[in-house]
């Protein structure tokens, strides 16, 4: 397909109508192909305004010169420019490239504001690289789908407009136009893997299959359909099985059987801004946690999440922090009391509700932990009940009992935080109370 304006202008989408375009600047020939036909569009894009961002990652001697030129270019084009300079210094186990692309993204997610969409320079020829990368990884019909034409960016949006052109096409047009560019050297480097398939695979394939990068393309698309749909059934499943925000059934998770569980299971997690498991840990997932018998408590873990079952209730959350049940702390209630590893127990006002304050009168509290043993004659109750048996009964699962403070007066027990209070300290109806809600990660459990 031939590149012009008019081209570029039936590729934007009509789906969106953005106030701004923030338009991805690297002074490479895709982009500045990008840059110049939008510049030639200005009066034909309902009024949008067209604003320009170079990132700068620092990584090149001449990073500094290319970032001047860019500045030139959009000035001779009378269109505003926006300099980012970011960190791109890979992390331990982190690649060079995935930590430039991290940085560039995380620089431009802050400028992209309701209303804006970021258009960058990918094209036909990039899709099929991101696809074969995919591929080589493993990837599933979503990591298959690669680069979506529109997506949801930050505030705003994230728009391709030359995914359906050939990297020749707007090579032409640079040509045609009398444009000049830049050449980062670091494009030329076989040792990353998108430059080894770009330089050294590629042209090979295209050899005896000359329609691969539409062709692929093509199967990018399909993939993102399947990918639609296997979302869509995800979605449909969960209405079943969610027990509450953080747990999942496994009855319900096993009647689906595994292949439809682990896509649940991927979804919901993603959802949940957790990091998701490989397809190795979904599948350890499904045989020793959702697998397991009725009366185990298994734990699963995997870099920055873990989870684990009690009953017929799948947890999958944020790995619990280091926490030392041995600790007392003496309490005088006037500020906030902090407990590493858990959160902040804090005073609350009630009425007719939590520990009466009259008969708090004179006495100093100590916040322990359970140890086993501890009995309580739970307000509305008769007798005295173990922890352990309150705890079953309101299906509170082991990991957290020994984490719920118990609030002591001299060696009384008069609550336990987020749950229960002691008859003899209660609030009665119309009477002054205190609860002592635990604050743990922006979440509060009120004492009931």
């Amino acid at each position: 397909m031939r590149f012009t304006p008019a081209a570029l202008h039936d590729a934007l989408s009509s789906d969106i109508t953005p106030s701004r375009y923030w338009i991805a600047f690297s002074g490479g020939v895709d982009s500045m192909v990008l840059l110049h036909a939008l510049a030639a569009l200005r009066e034909h894009i309902n009024n949008a305004r067209l604003c320009v961002v170079h990132v700068n990652h620092g990584l090149s001697p001449k990073a500094g010169q290319w970032a001047d030129r860019c500045a030139r270019q959009c000035a001779e084009l009378s269109l505003s420019f926006t300099l980012c300079e970011v960190d791109a210094a890979p992390a331990a186990g982190e690649s060079p490239e995935a930590a430039a692309r991290n940085a560039r993204y995380r620089a431009l997610a802050e400028l992209v504001q309701g209303d804006d969409c970021l258009l960058t320079a990918h094209h036909q020829d990039d899709q099929a690289e991101t696809l074969l990368l995919q591929l080589l990884r493993g990837a599933g019909p979503k990591g298959l789908a690669a680069m979506p034409m529109l997506s949801e960016f930050s505030r705003g949006w994230h728009a391709r407009p030359l995914l359906g052109f050939r990297r020749e096409a707007l090579i032409a047009y640079a040509e045609a136009n009398g444009l000049s560019w830049l050449e980062d050297e670091s494009n030329f480097d076989t040792r990353l893997e998108r430059n080894f398939l770009r330089h050294e695979i590629l042209p090979r394939l295209k050899q005896h299959f000359p329609g691969l990068a539409s062709t692929l393309s093509r199967s990018a698309r399909r993939c993102a359909e399947a990918a639609e749909i296997l979302q869509a059934q995800a979605q449909a499943d969960l209405q079943s099985l969610q027990l509450s925000v953080d747990t999942l059934s496994v009855k319900g998770l096993r009647a689906l059987g595994e292949v439809r569980a682990r896509n649940v299971l991927h979804d919901w997690i993603h959802a949940r801004a957790l990091p998701v498991p490989s397809e190795a840990q979904l599948q350890e997932l499904w045989r020793s946690v959702i697998g397991a018998g009725q009366d185990a408590v298994p734990l699963l873990q995997w870099p920055g999440a873990e989870a684990r079952r009690y009953r017929d209730a799948l947890y999958v959350m944020r790995p619990l922090l280091d926490f030392d049940a041995t600790i007392q702390c003496e309490w005088d209630l006037a500020a906030p009391l902090a407990l590493p590893g858990l959160g902040r127990l804090r005073v609350q006002a009630g009425i007719g509700a939590g520990v009466s304050r009259d008969f708090l009168q004179g006495k100093r509290l100590s916040v322990r932990f359970r140890q086993g043993g501890e009995r309580l004659c739970v307000a509305g109750r008769e007798g005295h009940h173990s922890l352990k048996k309150l705890f079953q009964e309101a299906a509170v699962p082991p990991w957290q009992r020994v984490r719920i403070p118990l609030l002591f007066a001299a060696d009384e027990l008069v609550a336990v935080s987020g749950h229960w209070v002691a008859c003899s300290f209660a609030a009665r109806a119309g009477q002054e109370g205190i609860l002592f809600p635990l604050e743990d990660n922006s979440r509060t459990m009120p004492l009931r």
